[in-house]
């Protein structure tokens, strides 16, 4: 990642625009070479003795608290993955706050409830 990458990441993660991040070619190319490193397997999964097509990307470091490994493959730190594939089911699990359910907006027509 630049320098000047890496100020733009820190730059929307501050006004808490860090979506935009997901639309750069650098992420894309990122993201595809983790998919194809995993054989766009579900790593969670393969380790439980699954398989599952993985379809998103995680950052084991989080982007908001390590901009700076937002395209590392691996962390220098540790030596170990930093960006892996994942499944739906399991990327939420890594992030359970993001999960908000839905809140009905309009009262009910009628005293019967099926929910």
């Amino acid at each position: 990642m630049t320098k000047q990458q890496e100020g733009q990441l820190r730059q929307w993660v501050a006004e808490g625009k860090e979506q935009r991040f997901y639309t750069m070619a650098a992420w894309k190319h990122a993201r595809e070479v983790t998919l194809r490193l995993d054989r766009y397997e579900c790593q969670k999964c393969k380790a439980r003795g699954r398989y599952t097509k993985a379809v998103l990307v995680h950052h084991v470091k989080h982007l908001k608290d390590q901009p700076e490994l937002a395209l590392s493959l691996y962390d220098p730190e540790t030596g170990k993955r930093q960006l892996i594939s994942l499944c739906k089911r399991c990327h939420e699990e890594e992030h359970p706050d993001s999960q908000t359910p839905f809140a009905c907006r309009n009262k009910p027509v009628t005293q019967e409830r099926w929910d």
